[in-house]
């Protein structure tokens, strides 16, 4: 795939016919469909619910989340002709019975919808301001000049639309529609699950001279050497967000190398875990202030609502005990780096696992439980971060069993807590199921605790003062 990227941008792409087939999303990356219809369901009927409701994030050019993406899968089957806007209403009123915009107080959002239901009511009651919906091509359509009309009401409103080009041939959209289409949009979608002639004929028919009002959102980027296609090949400017696992692939962030920040941050942590005295906790914070600082600030932070704030770490120890220190100092090892968008984006994605199994232990009242749980979450991506690999990296901390058996080898009692934080980060509503129903959860409380999550994670970001240029979206 990349090969033939490089080969595209520079003018040697070669078409074959297997560039020509559909391509399929590859089978280790996680999915980006966020609302799936049960595998039962038949196509001419639509589900009474859209069941688990996921998103994945989308970062700009900093690797920072500034947004969320949102989408229908609907496997091999397509809904029937005539039910797609029906369909689209049930994907609206979903998300907003949900509340899920609550995840946009500090993100924005992409929702896929059909082109066909732009006369769909319930769009004008999205939030102008933080949604950017992507126009889908169905089966059997053609746009219309009524469309674009309607696309001009739309957007006198202050609604943004994105769409994919390549999706855009021409049984769908004819050559003398294509510049009036296509200078209305926002942003224009690339696909790297796409195959490459496809994904390339955007770059290659020049689209971004011809409108370059359209900034370009690059989707189902899959590892950093993608990545490095957007931000490096001739034209790289037309990017300006980014989709796709590539965060969470271990070359993804630059250097690899523990810093002396971090180097301090664990030893702390071991210092803790061997039950060493205040003092000499607090000595290790003297060598680095600015540690100190920050712990201090997140943890006088609004969201644990302490009834004063703590100025030395002797209090801290006293007042929230070690291992809801140990727990939180895990945060400064994302954060110990620099303007460093990757370990940022990935703190936000640990937060959040940790968020919502740490919801899960705290369901059954065991407050240990609970603790461990967060921890496994926050530490399950802490290979990527320091680039070093399980088990190795989890060594020195001296964790507990639950917790070192969860993350290194997705077994014992927490792995199922484990494997349902992924399942909801994916969208996969079949693991969902089936997952909750191990842990004996029903998905509606499945739903709220992981929104409830995303949302936390938010405002402990926020609070950190880890700002994100969401108005730039």
């Amino acid at each position: 795939m990349l090969k033939s990227l490089i080969d595209g941008l520079t003018g040697r792409l070669k078409k074959s016919g297997s560039d020509e087939k559909e391509a399929s999303p590859p089978q280790d990356a996680p999915s980006d469909m966020m609302v799936e219809l049960p595998p039962e369901q038949p196509a001419e009927e639509l589900p009474a619910t859209l069941g688990f409701v996921s998103h994945q994030p989308v970062m700009d050019k900093q690797r920072r989340v500034v947004a969320y993406d949102f989408f229908v899968r609907q496997g091999k089957r397509n809904i029937e002709a005539g039910k797609q806007q029906e369909f689209d209403r049930l994907l609206l009123a979903t998300l907003q019975n949900m509340d899920i915009f609550r995840l946009l107080a500090y993100r924005r959002a992409f929702v896929h919808i059909a082109m066909t239901s732009l006369d769909e009511p319930l769009l004008r009651s999205m939030p102008a301001g933080s949604v950017i919906f992507v126009l889908e091509a169905v089966p059997g359509m053609e746009v219309s000049e009524f469309m674009l009309a309607q696309l001009d009401d739309l957007q006198k409103l202050g609604l943004r639309f994105a769409l994919e080009p390549a999706a855009y041939d021409h049984s769908v959209l004819t050559a003398a529609l294509q510049a009036d289409l296509f200078g209305r949009m926002d942003y224009m979608v690339l696909d790297f699950a796409g195959p490459s002639t496809r994904v390339l004929a955007p770059i290659l028919d020049q689209l971004p001279k011809r409108y370059p009002a359209a900034r370009w959102l690059a989707r189902n980027v899959g590892t950093a050497e993608d990545l490095d296609v957007c931000l490096r090949a001739p034209g790289h400017n037309r990017f300006a967000l980014f989709h796709g696992p590539f965060v969470s692939t271990a070359h993804s962030l630059e250097g690899g190398k523990v810093d002396n920040s971090q180097t301090r941050v664990l030893q702390i942590m071991r210092l803790l875990r061997t039950n060493a005295e205040a003092k000499e906790v607090e000595a290790q914070f003297k060598l680095d202030s600015v540690l100190l600082f920050k712990l201090l600030r997140f943890i006088n932070s609004p969201i644990h609502g302490l009834s004063r704030k703590v100025q030395t770490i002797e209090e801290t120890l006293l007042l929230l005990g070690r291992e809801t220190m140990f727990k939180w100092l895990s945060m400064l090892l994302f954060t110990s780096r620099k303007e460093d968008g990757n370990a940022i984006a990935l703190l936000e994605k640990s937060l959040i696992r940790a968020r919502f199994m740490e919801k899960l232990g705290s369901y059954r009242g065991n407050k240990l439980e609970a603790e461990h749980l967060f921890l496994t979450g926050m530490f399950s991506l802490l290979d990527v971060l320091l680039n070093i690999p399980f088990p190795d990296v989890l060594d020195p901390l001296e964790l507990p069993l639950t917790v070192r058996e969860a993350v290194v080898e997705q077994k014992g009692i927490f792995a199922p807590h484990l494997a349902l934080a992924l399942a909801c980060e994916h969208g996969d509503n079949v693991r969902i199921e089936a997952l909750a129903k191990v842990l004996n959860f029903e998905i509606e409380l499945v739903n709220q605790y992981y929104l409830d999550s995303v949302v936390w994670a938010q405002v402990v970001l926020r609070d950190s003062e880890v700002h994100n240029n969401v108005d730039a979206v």
